[in-house]
């Protein structure tokens, strides 16, 4: 039988447990699933091979592999292009619920709140998809039921006749708290863009807030969003620049590693050189300083591309040197969002009869 402590050494226990920063969740166990996953990617040699094949091949190769299940299931509903995006989005979902379920405690809470970004990102398509009047099989191709809302809730919003609907839906959550900060009803909107780059905002912005410094397990994750804010200002850095655009509003979001939130805007204005030589004052950008120059034979999209293959080097970087936290997870989780992308690239690239050269440019490996 256990001793049982006097009252007051319970409550002082209780009292000081309260601020001991304990880390909870299974992260071997986690990380050693997410380590086969990883191995189960498509490697650059599939990749190269799938441009060489027509539609219904690349199908076949899928069906032989991660996306069996999904194929399978929907190859009597959907066929070509529309099968491949319905059948890498359900499993994309898949997979990423699998491994919240067989995550613990706080470990759970952080996978949890990162793919959130789903829920931020299939709402975007719903209003770009009612915006240009895509049929409702349309936009459900492009998502991806990842985050913290249920497929079913998804399918409801694209039902709705209205954006304005849509949003009284969404009452209360990141996607209305966007439109308000606008001063705007969606019925008012001719610039959907700011709401884009607000949510995004306000979506990083709750992310840091509720991922404190608190264990190692959250300090590795912070500095990982952290990272990631500065690859996304980075990209939004590039377009601005290259389009010499002003926007009334701030398109950058605040909490970056490296590159200070003030620093960016002043950057759009300058010229190749003087961005070259700004870029080469931040390690993460030392290396794509030099493609700077080169923008107008290479082309922006290009320059973007090279920052997604470094969030993709970062990601793999820092996991491989902390290879039992939350760190492996995340990258997988970035490594197999961009194996999605990738597919629906080509098999677009295809569908739309652009040279196998074309497509490659466009992959990010």
């Amino acid at each position: 039988m256990s001793p049982v402590l006097p009252p007051e050494w319970a409550r002082y226990l209780r009292r000081i447990t309260r601020w001991i920063p304990i880390e909870s969740g299974n992260y071997p166990y986690v990380t050693a699933r997410v380590r086969a996953k990883k191995a189960a990617l498509l490697s650059e040699d599939t990749y190269e091979r799938m441009l060489q094949m027509e539609i219904p091949q690349i199908a076949r190769i899928l069906s032989e592999g991660a996306y069996k299940a999904e194929i399978l299931a929907l190859a009597t509903k959907a066929s070509g292009v529309d099968l491949i995006e319905l059948a890498t989005s359900r499993n994309l979902a898949a997979v990423y619920t699998q491994i919240i379920e067989f995550s613990e405690g706080e470990l759970r809470q952080m996978i949890g709140w990162y793919l959130d970004r789903f829920d931020v990102q299939n709402i975007k398509t719903i209003v770009r998809g009612k915006l240009f009047g895509a049929s409702p099989e349309e936009i459900e191709e492009d998502i991806v039921a990842a985050g913290s809302m249920r497929e079913s809730f998804l399918r409801s919003l694209i039902a709705l006749p209205s954006l304005e609907e849509v949003f009284d839906r969404l009452d209360g959550t990141i996607h209305s708290q966007a439109l308000h900060e606008m001063g705007l009803k969606a019925s008012e909107v001719r610039k959907w863009n700011e709401w884009e780059d607000r949510l995004t905002k306000l979506y990083y912005d709750n992310l840091l807030v509720v991922i404190p410094e608190r264990t190692e397990g959250t300090r590795l994750m912070r500095e990982f969003v952290r990272r990631e804010i500065d690859i996304v200002n980075l990209r939004t850095l590039l377009r601005l620049w290259a389009s010499k655009a002003t926007l009334p509003y701030d398109p950058f979001v605040d909490g970056g590693l490296e590159i200070p939130l003030a620093e960016l805007a002043e950057m759009i204005p300058l010229d190749v050189n003087g961005l070259t030589a700004r870029l080469r004052d931040y390690a993460l950008t030392e290396d794509l300083a030099a493609q700077i120059k080169d923008l107008q034979a290479l082309g922006v999209g290009s320059l973007v591309r090279s920052v997604e293959k470094l969030h993709l080097l970062e990601a793999g970087r820092y996991a491989h040197v902390h290879p039992l936290s939350v760190l492996p997870i995340l990258d997988y989780i970035v490594r197999k969002d961009r194996e999605v992308q990738n597919l629906r690239i080509i098999a677009r690239g295809k569908e739309s009869g652009l040279a196998s050269d074309v497509i490659r440019e466009l992959l990010v490996i």
